[in-house]
């Protein structure tokens, strides 16, 4: 029995890949490096800090890692926000799980700041009965804490859950947790190995509740 679903943001949620990878090249350019947004993409997806951890290792950079961190214009990205819309289907899927009394989660390796200014500017504060950020973790995904706890928060089995993810590093800290996991395909902005997914999907309105349920 399917007890909850628990869906990643970036990438699966709203598609900030697209403007997050143009900010992030400029960021790392005003520190007077180089770096250009196909060897962006090449690291896969990353939270921010293991992004500017990368970033600072590459470059031997002096700057400690927050302030690289706090470098970035996290405001400049939430507002690009405001010209977007939920990735196509998502919103229904979500409300279609809801509607068969599933529990739904996000587990997000965006920042407490991130997750709030989408949940805020798309209105999905009722979508979810917990979410989970980067900022709540001590490890960022591959490594499973945030899917064990949020499976925790929601009262649910992790075999008996399922994450629908969109990278690589996401489906392995999926499966690591004990769940099974959707590998979304449909973004443009990444290219992964989404082999370890469960179920493959580029279309959220090719899935139903069912098709999850057949899952676990």
């Amino acid at each position: 029995m399917l007890e909850a679903v628990i869906f990643d943001m970036d990438g699966v949620i709203i598609d900030s890949h697209s403007v997050s990878r143009r900010l992030l090249v400029d960021a790392v350019r005003a520190l007077g490096c180089n770096l250009s947004s196909e060897t962006i993409g090449a690291w896969g997806s990353l939270s921010s800090r293991q992004f500017w951890l990368k970033v600072k290792e590459r470059f031997d950079l002096s700057q400690d890692l927050s302030t690289l961190m706090d470098g970035y214009d996290a405001e400049k990205e939430i507002a690009l926000y405001r010209t977007m819309s939920p990735i196509r289907g998502v919103v229904d899927l979500i409300t279609a799980i809801r509607n068969e009394e599933i529990h739904t989660g996000l587990a997000t390796s965006a920042s407490e700041r991130r997750m709030q200014a989408v949940l805020n500017i798309f209105d999905m504060h009722n979508l979810f009965d917990c979410t989970i950020c980067d900022d709540d973790v001590s490890a960022s995904k591959p490594d499973p804490e945030i899917y064990a706890r949020i499976s925790a928060e929601l009262d649910a089995v992790p075999a008996r859950c399922v994450a629908i993810e969109d990278s690589e590093n996401g489906i392995v800290a999926a499966k690591r947790a004990g769940m099974r996991c959707v590998g979304y395909t449909g973004s443009l902005h990444i290219d992964e190995d989404l082999s370890g997914a469960d179920l493959a999907t580029g279309d959220f309105q090719q899935v139903t509740p069912a098709d999850l349920a057949q899952l676990v």
